[in-house]
């Protein structure tokens, strides 16, 4: 959902369907961005693998970030042998995104939103190139996030820049100063029958994060190759906004939940003010999928991390990205890795011509 003017009312129309279908159990004095960080898993993201024959030994490492426990449980990973007539008809399900029955683009890696948020293009269609797997799966930013909510963030607002230093910056300090400002004013809801400023502690056994207001801002470029993954992630779940210039906004909660994105002139205080009174605001106590979001692919075991152990947020810098053409969509991959194939044909032939002039110049002067 980008955000507009119908923000509020957006907003209040998700809480509305909750309170209507949750019943007495609506009362609820755990505000939003904490029962979302409990209580809602973010949904898997789909990843295609495909090759002909057995994936190399060098492939079966390139596709490790995608596998084990914990990736498992937000990443549908399917590896498959084109050459072998059950794995082919898997591979309908992927669609035009299927790879070149050419050696040259294979593996080919095809990585899409889950089916529920029925965005029909995907992250990534291209050759599996070194790091593309790591870097669609995890970031640095990413780690920064997880770690600023399990801390006692409320929710983290992501500033992806648009490349104007004036426009970034004034991004930046309007974010700033709004949310000092609202993390100051705004309280924590409190049941009608309770007088109690607390709220609900949430899952028995869970250890801190301690239940507070709390907003940061991270700002990431749109030409990290780091963040590519990431930032097609981004612009992918508001096709409407892949086009602009000017920096978009998204604010990050629960277990990787982005909320919505503002984009230039729709940075404004009231719109982040909608959007912090919402986060804190009593939950409904509803599902997930009736409410506004987009959930990111973080692979973080969050329930370990809500439970206190240090290890579920990776700390260690993920590998960099050695193949960004990876992150270019199927068709564009192609014509990248042909025009880079005719590039050095061509600078082959300028220099062999060059020297075949220089010997034979050389030859008349003898």
């Amino acid at each position: 959902m980008e955000l507009g003017p119908g923000v509020r009312r957006l907003m209040l129309a998700a809480l509305a369907v909750g309170l209507l279908s949750a019943g007495p159990a609506a009362a609820c004095n755990v505000p939003v961005f904490r029962y979302a960080l409990e209580r809602w898993d973010a949904a898997p993201y789909e990843v295609w693998v495909f090759n002909r024959g057995p994936l190399s030994a060098e492939h079966e490492k390139a596709i490790g970030p995608l596998k084990g426990d914990v990736a498992a449980d937000h990443i549908d990973l399917h590896v498959i042998d084109i050459a072998a007539p059950s794995d082919a008809a898997k591979a309908g399900r992927v669609g035009a995104e299927r790879p070149p029955y050419n050696a040259d683009f294979l593996p080919w890696m095809v990585v899409r939103y889950p089916e529920w948020f029925e965005i029909p293009e995907p992250i990534l269609a291209g050759p599996l190139a070194s790091g593309a797997a790591a870097a669609i799966a995890d970031s640095p930013a990413r780690r920064q996030i997880a770690r600023r909510i399990i801390d006692g963030d409320s929710a983290v607002f992501l500033i992806l820049e648009g490349g104007s230093r004036e426009k970034d910056d004034a991004a930046a300090r309007l974010l700033e100063t709004e949310l000092t400002r609202l993390a100051a004013e705004l309280k924590l809801p409190v049941d009608d029958d309770d007088d109690s400023s607390e709220p609900d502690a949430g899952m028995p056994g869970n250890s801190p994060p301690v239940v507070r207001i709390a907003f940061s801002t991270l700002r990431i470029s749109r030409t990290d190759p780091a963040e590519q993954g990431l930032v097609r992630m981004l612009v992918g779940g508001w096709p409407k906004l892949a086009e602009t210039t000017d920096p978009i906004v998204f604010p990050v909660f629960g277990r990787g939940r982005a909320l919505c994105a503002m984009a230039g002139d729709r940075i404004t205080a009231d719109n982040i003010t909608d959007i912090c009174e919402f986060l804190t605001g009593p939950c409904s106590c509803t599902v997930k999928d009736q409410n506004p979001g987009v959930d990111l692919l973080m692979v973080v075991d969050w329930d370990g991390a809500l439970a206190g152990r240090e290890s579920a947020i990776p700390q260690v810098e993920p590998p960099p990205v050695t193949g960004v053409s990876a992150f270019i969509p199927g068709p564009a991959a192609q014509g990248t890795l042909l025009r880079n194939v005719w590039f050095a044909v061509g600078g082959a032939a300028v220099l062999l011509l060059g020297a075949m002039v220089l010997w034979r110049v050389l030859a008349r002067r003898q």
